[in-house]
């Protein structure tokens, strides 16, 4: 398991964290999902299928917890009735 990023180690809660607030895949994946079963990897597959939009700054992806949450609202399957 990698290490806690730096910043999701001083703020662990979403809560603490803006809706707009960007924030790397490793830092996303860390702070929404902590023991998976999303990765920064995950992620960035589904920012390259379409699914997750991202902010690219200086060739670094970047995420917003508003874009994570579309991403698994967009995802959700209803289930056969």
């Amino acid at each position: 398991m990698a290490p806690l990023p730096r910043r999701v180690a001083a703020r662990p809660d979403p809560a603490m964290w803006s809706e707009t607030e960007v924030m790397t895949l490793a830092e996303a994946a860390a702070l929404m999902w902590p023991s998976g079963p999303l990765t920064a990897s995950s992620l960035r597959t589904a920012y390259r299928a379409g699914r997750l939009e991202v902010v690219m700054v200086a060739r670094k992806i970047l995420v917003t917890r508003k874009a994570l949450e579309a991403m698994m609202e967009a995802s959700r399957h209803k289930a056969a009735t």
